[in-house]
């Protein structure tokens, strides 16, 4: 019997290290393409409100079974909401979907993503805002959604309704990215946005949205109106990838590409904070998910829930254990135990 224990030992545990070391089934990645990507999105419709129903494509993680995630609401510019599904093919947000992209999440196995279709030739510019507002409140309510971490991110014309939408219902988002806005930022809307995180993004060659008649003097505005300067950010530079027949102005290809991988195509590219600091290694899913709603006249809250278990300990003894606990519930398909109560992902 003595001779037979060994391999089979051995058998098992090669077994226990692969489960280990492999991925997740159902998780899909950037190299699969944008097809492969785009075939996990679903497609909604939120309730008829001020004379407009807004349809919408969605992702919905596998974790959000077991924790509430964080939303990301997209908001595109003109022509790409001409038809249903159109929102999502249009422009390459599905990328966010991915593997590696969801992995990019802070304090949370991954998050919701919405891409809000436009009734055009209506656009989220002149869209009533309360529609836009309630197709994400139906959304939410639906959906296991942190209501603490909802983002609303625009391009183009779709950043004025982003824009917009903040600041009407600055206690229900908590972070704004703005791509090349056509508009710029009042008192009013400073003063509503103050305790928002803040991302503006511009060209100062765009020959659409001109730099310094949107972006400059909002920016101008906004840092002066902070309550955190450390919230805020401007990402500015002298060319970018033409968008069509408008010149200089796709600076939403940072945004599809988390940023890094789309540098090359920009000239004398920065990003500072409104303190003047520059921001080194920026990107988008990191930075907005790490941000927390603050309502106006009250503390901020905690940047990350706590947890009550020991998961996070950097004792070996207990990484020891907890890289064993895990092996059991992988081999058992104990689903429950994937994802911690504060968001970590135990595989």
């Amino acid at each position: 019997m003595t001779k037979y224990l060994r391999p089979i030992l051995s058998v098992f545990l090669c077994v226990c290290l692969l489960t280990a070391v492999l991925p997740a089934a159902f998780a899909v990645s950037v190299s699969e393409g944008e097809g492969a990507l785009r075939s996990q999105w679903k497609r909604g419709e939120g309730p008829s409100v001020a004379g407009y129903s807004l349809d919408y494509s969605y992702f919905e993680p596998e974790a959000a079974k077991r924790a509430a995630l964080p939303l990301f609401v997209f908001m595109a510019g003109v022509g790409e909401g001409t038809s249903p599904g159109k929102e999502l093919t249009a422009n390459s947000f599905c990328l966010w979907s991915s593997e590696e992209y969801q992995a990019r999440v802070v304090n949370a196995p991954g998050a919701y993503l919405l891409i809000l279709r436009a009734p055009e030739p209506v656009y989220f510019d002149t869209c009533p805002t309360a529609s836009v507002h309630a197709a994400v409140s139906d959304f939410a309510e639906k959906h296991n959604v942190d209501r603490n971490r909802i983002y609303a991110l625009g391009w183009c014309v779709g950043a004025n309704g982003a824009v917009r939408l903040v600041q009407e219902h600055p206690d229900c988002y908590a972070g704004l990215v703005a791509f090349s806005m056509r508009r710029s930022l009042s008192d009013a809307d400073v003063a509503a946005l103050q305790n928002t995180a803040v991302w503006l993004l511009g060209c100062t060659n765009d020959s659409y949205s001109v730099y310094s008649m949107y972006t400059s003097p909002a920016w101008s505005n906004l840092k002066a109106g902070a309550a955190d300067k450390a919230r805020v950010r401007l990402t500015s530079c002298t060319a970018a990838p033409d968008a069509g027949l408008l010149f200089n102005h796709h600076m939403w290809l940072l945004g599809e590409q988390d940023y890094a991988p789309a540098t090359s195509r920009y000239t004398n590219l920065k990003t500072v904070d409104g303190a003047g600091k520059t921001v080194e290694n920026p990107d988008f899913i990191h930075w907005l998910s790490s941000q927390y709603l603050r309502t106006q006249g009250t503390a901020p809250s905690e940047d990350a829930p706590k947890c009550t278990c020991d998961c996070h300990s950097s004792n070996v003894f207990t990484k020891i254990v907890w890289f064993f606990k895990t092996l059991v519930w992988r081999l058992t398909g104990n689903e429950a135990r994937r994802v911690c109560e504060c968001g970590k992902r135990h595989w």
